[in-house]
């Protein structure tokens, strides 16, 4: 299995309202991927509950069965569409992708 984790800060918002309607965004853009996306055994996101300075402000984090389905998953358009909203805020991006 490989498991891919990519972590985003975005940049500020301009109200908490944007940023809770932003969240709202993202959520329903990977709320069933995992079932759109056959190449994904296991999909979690998660928003950072610390805003420590350290922090990261969205995960996404996705179980894939072997190497060469990643770059399916990753081009998959249903995933392209999520990260076309991660692209509108994103201002940096750290990803790690390992056997496990």
């Amino acid at each position: 299995m490989i498991k891919h984790i990519a972590m985003f800060k975005f940049k500020a918002f301009d109200s908490a309202k944007d940023k809770k309607n932003y969240q709202v965004r993202l959520k329903s853009a990977f709320k069933g991927l995992d079932e759109r996306i056959p190449e994904i055994k296991s999909l979690q996101i998660g928003f950072d509950i610390l805003h420590s300075e350290a922090s990261f402000d969205f995960i996404v984090n996705v179980d894939i069965e072997k190497l060469e389905d990643l770059p399916v998953y990753a081009n998959h358009p249903e995933h392209v569409k999520a990260v076309d909203i991660i692209k509108e805020m994103a201002v940096d991006r750290k990803s790690i992708d390992y056997e496990f």
